[in-house]
C-alpha cells in the first residue's frame, strides 16, 4: 500500500508542475499581449494626431491660397487684364498690386518678381510650406498660379555633434605588426 500512496502522490505532483508551468506561461504570454496593446494604442494614437494636425494645416494653407487667388482676380479687374492680356503695362501694375496687397500677410513673402511662399505651422517641430508661381496669362488649366512646393519641413535643427570613438593612432600602432 505504501508504494500505491507513493505513485499517486507522484502523477498528482507531476500534474500540479505541468498545470503551474502551463498556467505561467499563459499569465506571461496575456502580459506581453497586454503590453503590446497598449504599445499599438499609443502608437495608433500619435499617428492619428499627426495626421489631424497635417490636414488642419493644409486646410490652412489652402485657405491662404483661396486669398491668394481672390487677391489676383481683384487686381485682375483693376488692371484690365481679362480683356487684352498683350500689354506689358498692365502685368506689371498687376504684379506690383498683388505684391502691395499681398505681402506680410499671412506670412506671405514675395521669393521673386512672380513668386512668393508661405508657410503654416504644422507641429512643434514642423511647419508646411507652400511656393507659388504667379501668371498674369492663365495657364492651360485655367488657372493663374502654378504650385511649386507643397511639403512638410523640419524646423528642428539638427546637432551632428555626436562622433563615435573609433581607432586612434596609439592603438592602430600597437595592432600592426612591424615587418
Amino acid at each position: 500500500m505504501n508504494s500505491e500512496n507513493r505513485r499517486s502522490v507522484t502523477s498528482i505532483g507531476i500534474t500540479s508542475f505541468v498545470l503551474i508551468f502551463v498556467m505561467l506561461c499563459l499569465l506571461t504570454f496575456s502580459v506581453l499581449s497586454l503590453a503590446t496593446a497598449r504599445a499599438d494604442l499609443r502608437l495608433s494614437q500619435r499617428s492619428a494626431d499627426r495626421t489631424s494636425a497635417y490636414y488642419d494645416a493644409e486646410n490652412r494653407a489652402n485657405d491662404i491660397l483661396l486669398e491668394i487667388i481672390s487677391c489676383m482676380e481683384d487686381c485682375l479687374s483693376e488692371t484690365g487684364g481679362d480683356t487684352d492680356m498683350e500689354e506689358d503695362a498692365d502685368a506689371a501694375s498687376f504684379y506690383t498690386s498683388v505684391r502691395d496687397s499681398l505681402e506680410g500677410q499671412n506670412g506671405i513673402t514675395f521669393t521673386g518678381e512672380h513668386t512668393l511662399q508661405y508657410s503654416v505651422p504644422l507641429e512643434d517641430e514642423q511647419l508646411l510650406r507652400v511656393s507659388l508661381e504667379l501668371s498674369f496669362e492663365p495657364y492651360e488649366d485655367g488657372s493663374r498660379y502654378k504650385i511649386l512646393e507643397w511639403r512638410t519641413e523640419s524646423t528642428h535643427e539638427w546637432d551632428s555633434d555626436e562622433t563615435l570613438p573609433l581607432l586612434d593612432e596609439d592603438s592602430l600602432s600597437g595592432m600592426v605588426m612591424e615587418e
